[in-house]
């Protein structure tokens, strides 16, 4: 009965995107056993290859959306990063070509009128 687990399967994939789309991370890592047993269950079932090319593109979509996800968090990342990095001062080369940095020494707001 190949069909229950290929229906599963499918069904699990739509909500697997659905995390991606809403960067439900949480949610993600409790797809992977899931996607385990029921791979097992798919290899036992040897279901037959035409069946199983619309699950391969979800697999597909899904991994482009897991790839998209992790670059916009690297991106966010190194923002963040640049920010804290503002705050703590400004590089600037100095005379000898050598990065240097300038400390920020005010660390409140000026008001101006």
């Amino acid at each position: 009965m190949p069909d229950q687990p290929l229906a599963q399967f499918h069904q699990l994939l739509e909500l697997e995107k659905k995390a991606l789309i809403s960067a439900d991370f949480e949610q993600l890592g409790g797809f992977l056993q899931q996607k385990e047993e029921l791979l097992e269950q798919l290899a036992r079932a040897k279901p037959a290859k035409h069946l199983l090319r619309p699950i391969r593109a979800k697999m597909d979509e899904n991994q482009s959306l897991l790839a998209a996800a992790i670059k916009g968090v690297a991106a966010a990342g190194e923002r963040l990063e640049a920010l804290q990095n503002v705050q703590n001062g400004l590089r600037v080369y100095d005379p000898s070509g050598r990065v240097d940095l300038v400390q920020n020494r005010h660390h409140s707001l000026e008001k101006k009128a």
